[in-house]
């Protein structure tokens, strides 16, 4: 059996989505909106007792992704609440799945980022946590796309809506490296690390980074909108990666990618027609 806790979100929903609906159980928010809590692993525990010894996983989907959400909001939500699920579901001997992102490999714990921080904690408790019990599993993930319109905070929500409103894009020099993985390339990979029975930290990667800039710039051509494009119109970003290129996991050695920039731009037209649908509605 698997346990989906946060299925109403991109990943939750694609992970939900990956299982027929007698091998998946999506858990209402109100089950587990208080596991953040002090003592909540025994409430987890509890909960979970009756599947103790099966073959269940656990996957913690559920997260804050806005930096601009207060920090206690990301150390309840991203840090705690799976941190006393890990703890629950271990004592009953359930493997469990969290999420971070591989920005805190790169930056850490030395930044202002709630986000980052909240999710640099939580993998630094795995891996601490894995030294003892290889039942928890912490990937780090990079940018996904696909499975709903992008998020509006996020570099292609904004590209999105300045096509969209015909505005100008002011961009940093976009020398910073990104993978950008479709959704459901990254739910067959991270289901691939589940079966190898991994555990510990580790990052979900196809080793095929862009840059920003190139990405705007394909973008922007792509829809003939180039002249709304002003690349250096704003500083570049201090903690960054402008150079450091992540290595593919063995386990996902011969699995295939989708390429990133065409797959990007017929999601994001794809995109357009969702929008178009939902005010013809």
């Amino acid at each position: 059996m698997n346990f989906v806790i946060g299925a109403r979100g991109r990943l939750g929903r694609s992970i939900v989505s990956s299982f027929s609906p007698g091998q998946v159980v999506a858990l209402d928010r109100s089950v587990y909106a208080e596991w953040w809590r002090n003592g909540s692993a025994d409430d987890v525990s509890l909960f979970f007792e009756e599947y103790a010894g099966s073959d269940a996983t656990v996957y913690v989907s559920t997260g804050i992704l806005d930096p601009g959400c207060p920090s206690e909001e990301h150390h309840k939500i991203n840090f705690l609440l799976p941190k006393h699920i890990i703890e629950g579901v271990s004592r009953v001997g359930l493997r469990t799945v969290t999420f971070g992102t591989v920005m805190e490999k790169l930056i850490g714990e030395n930044t202002a980022n709630p986000y980052i921080l909240s999710k640099t904690r939580l993998g630094n408790f795995v891996g601490e946590y894995s030294a003892v019990s290889n039942l928890p599993l912490h990937i780090r993930i990079h940018t996904l796309y696909g499975g709903g319109l992008p998020m509006p905070f996020m570099f292609l929500g904004q590209i999105f809506n300045a096509i969209l409103t015909q505005t100008d894009f002011n961009m940093s020099p976009g020398n910073q490296l990104r993978e950008y993985h479709h959704i459901d390339d990254e739910i067959s990979a991270l289901l691939r690390l589940v079966m190898a029975k991994a555990h510990g930290v580790i990052d979900l990667s196809h080793g095929s980074p862009v840059a920003l800039k190139d990405m705007a710039t394909y973008i922007f051509e792509k829809v003939n909108c180039l002249q709304l494009l002003k690349i250096g119109s704003l500083a570049e970003p201090q903690q960054e990666n402008y150079g450091i290129l992540f290595e593919r996991n063995p386990i996902l050695g011969d699995m295939m990618f989708r390429e990133t920039l065409p797959a990007v731009v017929d999601y994001l037209q794809s995109c357009k027609i969702m929008q178009r649908k939902v005010k013809d509605d």
